[in-house]
């Protein structure tokens, strides 16, 4: 499971090589990942609901590569930060 995850993860970084910006990585891996559920659901189902769910979180995959966008995006100013009060409420993160 791990080698098709990260098989998977390369694919995608080889469609979106030359993408700079983090939050348009981000986004063109969410939207590939759309596409491949919709043309390959029952390769989707493996990867997503696979006995080995919890090695995508353990860092195979597209995970760490989002991740990484994500807290690259943050640093840029490219993403607003949200947080939760506990109760339900919202705001600005600092």
């Amino acid at each position: 499971m791990a080698d098709v995850l990260e098989e998977y993860a390369q694919a995608v970084d080889e469609r979106l090589h030359g993408v700079v910006d983090p939050a348009e990585r981000l986004a063109g891996g969410v939207r590939l990942s759309a596409r491949m559920a919709e043309s390959y659901p029952e390769i989707m189902r493996i990867l997503c609901h696979g006995r080995r769910l919890g090695r995508i979180c353990a860092g195979d995959g597209l995970a760490p590569r989002a991740k990484c966008d994500v807290e690259e995006g943050m640093a840029a100013g490219r993403f607003t930060v949200v947080e939760s009060d506990g109760r339900g409420r919202w705001g600005r993160g600092g």
